[in-house]
C-alpha cells in the first residue's frame, strides 16, 4: 500500500493518529479548539472516502494491509491486525464518515452550554473510529478487537451523564447484552479456527465454499453463534431489550448508535459471513426472525408517546427489515435500506434533540412547533416521511425493491405478513411523530414563555436558536449525500443490476408472476385491517387508566368489532376485483 496515495486505509491511519494526538493534548485546548480539530479530521477522512467512491464501489477494487503485533505464535495463532478495503467495508466506512462528520457539526450547537464537552467530542470520535476499525477488519483477532471497542465506547457514551440515577443501570444493561454477544462471537470463531485452522476471513470463506459438506455440524453451530451475536448487536426480537434504554445517552451519541455504528455492527457481521450463511438452511428462519422484529418494532413504536422511545423502537423495526433483506440474498436491497435508515435516522435524531431541548420534555403530547423552529420542522418531516416510505421518497424506493424481491422469492406466508405489518406500521408511527411534535403552536409556546419569565428574553433566544447555521450545515451534509446515493442507486446500479438479473423471470414466467401479484395485493388489504385492529387495541389499552369516559371506550370497542366483522367481506371483494382487472 502506498502511504502517499489517497486511499481509505491511508485516511483511516491519519484519522487514528490525529485522534490520538488530540486525546493526549486535549487539556491544553479549549472546547472550540477540540471541536475544530475533530471536524477537520472528519472532513479530511470524508473527502478521502468520496475521492475513492468509484474505485471501490463501481470497479470493485480491494486493498489489504497487515501489522504484525509480535513474532511469537501461541498455538499457531497469528496476532496481527489485518485491514482490508473492499466494496462492503468501503460502503460502511463511507456511511460512518458521513454521519460522523454531520454529528461533529451538530455538537457545536447541541453541547454549547453543557459541561465536559471536550470529553464527549472525543468519545464520539473514538466511537466512530471503533466502527470503522471493525468494518475494515479481515481476521478473527481484529474483528474481536473492533467488536470490543464498540461495546466499550458505547458504554461510556450511554453513561456520559452519570450523575443521573437511571443512566448507570441503562449503560450496564447495554454492556451486559454486548458481553453476551461477544461470548457467542468468540465461540463461533473458536469453532471455525479449530475446524479450518485459519483466522483469515477470505481464506476461510474460500475453504468453506469449496467444500461446504465437510464439518457441516461445526459450520452450522458456528453460523448459529454468529447470528445470535449479530441479532443482539442489531437489537433483534428478544435481544432488543438494551436499545430503548440506550436512549439515556446524549442525542448526538444516540444518532450514531441508532444509525451507523452499534446496530450496524451486527448487520455488517452477517453481510461479511453471508457466503456461508447462504449455503446453510437458515435463510428462511433469518427472514422470519427479521420480519417478526420489523412488525414488533413497528407496533411498539406506534404505541409510544415518548419521542426517544418511539425512535428507539423505530430503529428495531428498521433493523428487522435489514436482516430480512440479508436473508433474501440481495446485496443491493440491503445496502439501499442501510443507507436509507442510517442517513435519515441521524437527521431525525438531530431534529428530535433540538425539539426536546426547546420543549423541555420528551412527551410528544406536550410538544409543539414554534415559528422559529420552521427549519427543524421541515427537516423532521422530510426525514420522517423517508423513513415511513411515502411515495416519491427514498424510502419508497426501498419498499419497491423489497416487495419486488418478495414477489419473486418463495417465503413463508407468516414472514410475508409480518413484513407488510412492519411497513404499514412505519406509516402509523411516522404520522404520529410528525403530528404530535410539529403541529401545535400553542403547546410549543409554553416552554418559551416560562424561559422568558425565568431568564431574560435575550438569553432565552440565544440558548434556543444560536448556531443555527452549523445545525443547517450538519443537515446539508446528510441530505446532499442521500440525494447523491439515491441517484446512483436508481439510475445506475438498478439499471445495470436488477433489470439484467431479473428480467428473464418476468418474460418466461409472466402468468405465475401475475398470480403472485394478485395474492400479494389481497394479503396487503387483509393485513392492513389486521394491523389497524392491533394498533387500535394497543392505543385503547394504553390510555385505559387515563380516562373514565366509559361510554367513549365502549363506542371505540363497538367500532373495533365492526372493523373485525368487515374484514373477511372486504378481503373477498378486493380479491374478486383484482381477478376481474387482470382478465
Amino acid at each position: 500500500m502506498g502511504f502517499l496515495t489517497f486511499t481509505p486505509l491511508t485516511g483511516f491511519l491519519f484519522f487514528f493518529i490525529n485522534l490520538t494526538i488530540l486525546t493526549i493534548s486535549r487539556r491544553f485546548l479549549t472546547y472550540k479548539g477540540v471541536q475544530f480539530i475533530s471536524i477537520l479530521n472528519n472532513i479530511l477522512f470524508l473527502f478521502i472516502c468520496l475521492h475513492s467512491w468509484s474505485e471501490y464501489t463501481l470497479n470493485g477494487t480491494t486493498e489489504l494491509v497487515s501489522f504484525k503485533l509480535n513474532n511469537i505464535n501461541w498455538i499457531n495463532i497469528n496476532y496481527e491486525i489485518v485491514l482490508k478495503t473492499s466494496t462492503l467495508s468501503f460502503l460502511f466506512t463511507l456511511l460512518v464518515s458521513v454521519i460522523g462528520s454531520a454529528t461533529n457539526f451538530y455538537i457545536l450547537n447541541y453541547f454549547k452550554f453543557e459541561e465536559r464537552g471536550e470529553e464527549f467530542i472525543l468519545l464520539i470520535n473514538w466511537f466512530e473510529f471503533s466502527m470503522i476499525f471493525l468494518v475494515l477488519s479481515n481476521n478473527f483477532f481484529t474483528i474481536l478487537l473492533g467488536w470490543e471497542l464498540i461495546g466499550l465506547t458505547s458504554f461510556l457514551l450511554i453513561n456520559f451523564w452519570r450523575f443521573k440515577i437511571t443512566t448507570l443501570g441503562c449503560s450496564f444493561k447495554a454492556f451486559t447484552f454486548n458481553k453476551v454477544s461477544d461470548i457467542f462471537l468468540m465461540i463461533s470463531f473458536c469453532l471455525l479456527w479449530n475446524t479450518y485452522k485459519t483466522s483469515d476471513i477470505d481464506v476461510l470463506l474460500t475453504l468453506i465454499q469449496q467444500n461446504p459438506v465437510n464439518h457441516s455440524y461445526t459450520l452450522w453451530l458456528s453460523i448459529i453463534c454468529i447470528f445470535i451475536a449479530s441479532s443482539i448487536k442489531s437489537a433483534q426480537f428478544i435481544g432488543h431489550l438494551w436499545l430503548p434504554d440506550s436512549m439515556e445517552a446524549p442525542v448526538p451519541a444516540s444518532s450514531l448508535i441508532h444509525s451507523a455504528t452499534l446496530v450496524s455492527a451486527g448487520i455488517y457481521l452477517l453481510l461479511k459471513f453471508q457466503p456461508i450463511i447462504s449455503i446453510s438452511n437458515m435463510t428462511n428462519f433469518i427472514f422470519f426472525y427479521g420480519s417478526l422484529t420489523a412488525a414488533f418494532g413497528g407496533i411498539a413504536a406506534a404505541s409510544q408517546t415518548d419521542m426517544k422511545k418511539l425512535l428507539a423502537y423505530s430503529t428495531i423495526s428498521h433493523c428487522g427489515f435489514i436482516i430480512a433483506s440479508i436473508a433474501l440474498n440481495n446485496f443491493i436491497v440491503t445496502v439501499t435500506y442501510l443507507y436509507l435508515h442510517g442517513l435519515f435516522k441521524a437527521v431525525t435524531f438531530f431534529c428530535a434533540g433540538s425539539i426536546i431541548k426547546v420543549n423541555n420534555t420528551q412527551d410528544t403530547r406536550q410538544m409543539g412547533m414554534l415559528k422559529n423552529q420552521l427549519v427543524l420542522t421541515i427537516m423532521l418531516i422530510v426525514a420522517a416521511i423517508n423513513l415511513g416510505g411515502l411515495p416519491f421518497t427514498y424510502g419508497y424506493l426501498y419498499k419497491y425493491l423489497f416487495l419486488y424481491n418478495l414477489i419473486i422469492t418463495p417465503v413463508n406466508i407468516f414472514s410475508y405478513g409480518f413484513s407488510i405489518i412492519g411497513m404499514l406500521c412505519g406509516v402509523v408511527y411516522v404520522y404520529k411523530l410528525i403530528y404530535y411534535s410539529c403541529f401545535d403552536i400553542r403547546k410549543g409556546a409554553y416552554p418559551l414563555t416560562i424561559m422568558y419569565l425565568q431568564f431574560s428574553k435575550k438569553f432565552s433566544k440565544k440558548f434556543l436558536y444560536n448556531f443555527t447555521f452549523f445545525k443547517l450545515f450538519a443537515f446539508s451534509i446528510i441530505f446532499v449525500f442521500s440525494i447523491f446515493f439515491y441517484i446512483i442507486i436508481k439510475y445506475y446500479i438498478l439499471k445495470n443490476y436488477i433489470i439484467l438479473n431479473y428480467s428473464n423471470l418476468f418474460y418466461t414466467n409472466e402468468f405465475p408472476f401475475l398470480t403472485t401479484f394478485i395474492t400479494t395485493k389481497s394479503y396487503l388489504i387483509s393485513l392492513y385491517y389486521l394491523l389497524f385492529t392491533v394498533t387500535t387495541i394497543i392505543l385503547i389499552l394504553q390510555n385505559w387508566r387515563g380516562s373514565n369516559m366509559f361510554n367513549l371506550k365502549l363506542n371505540n370497542l363497538i367500532s373495533l368489532f365492526g372493523i373485525i366483522a368487515l374484514f373477511p367481506i372486504t378481503n373477498k371483494i378486493t380479491t374478486i376485483f383484482n381477478l376481474i382487472s387482470c382478465l
